[in-house]
């Protein structure tokens, strides 16, 4: 089994397991997209909830570049695979980066990782396998 994690799962993961996270990365898909949503997560926490300061953002970003280098990176540039993932954003009603990676999954025949519950809902009218990190976990 081949997985494909979204921001959401990877955050998840990072939280819940901090270091030891790592095994979880190593191999398996996210999308480029992930750089700027974990970003943003850290962003959040620091700007806005002033959960961390601004040394630990850093920090966590340079972590998270590093993690997600052992990952396969993909992306959605192809004029094919942008009306694809359109396709599925209008027909399930989902943003255009939910969408696209419900659309990599299905390309790439991988199971999604997500904490996202209508994503998950939704992967199901696809055919498309998708699981919370609790079962990523055990299924590791």
């Amino acid at each position: 089994m081949v997985y494909l994690l979204d921001s959401s799962a990877i955050a998840v993961l990072l939280k819940r397991l901090g270091g030891s996270a790592v095994k979880y990365f190593a191999g398996v898909y996210t999308l480029d997209l992930a750089y700027y949503e974990l970003g943003n997560i850290l962003w959040k926490e620091c700007a806005l909830m002033k959960l961390i300061n601004e040394k630990e953002a850093v920090n966590k970003v340079k972590y998270i570049a590093k993690l997600l280098k052992t990952m396969n990176i993909e992306s959605i540039k192809s004029e094919k695979d942008l009306e694809g993932t359109m396709a599925l954003a209008v027909k399930l009603k989902l943003t255009f980066y939910d969408a696209s990676y419900l659309y990599v999954a299905k390309k790439k025949n991988l199971i999604l990782v997500t904490e996202d519950h209508e994503l998950r809902e939704k992967s199901v009218k696809e055919n498309i396998e998708a699981i919370t990190v609790d079962e990523y976990i055990k299924q590791k």
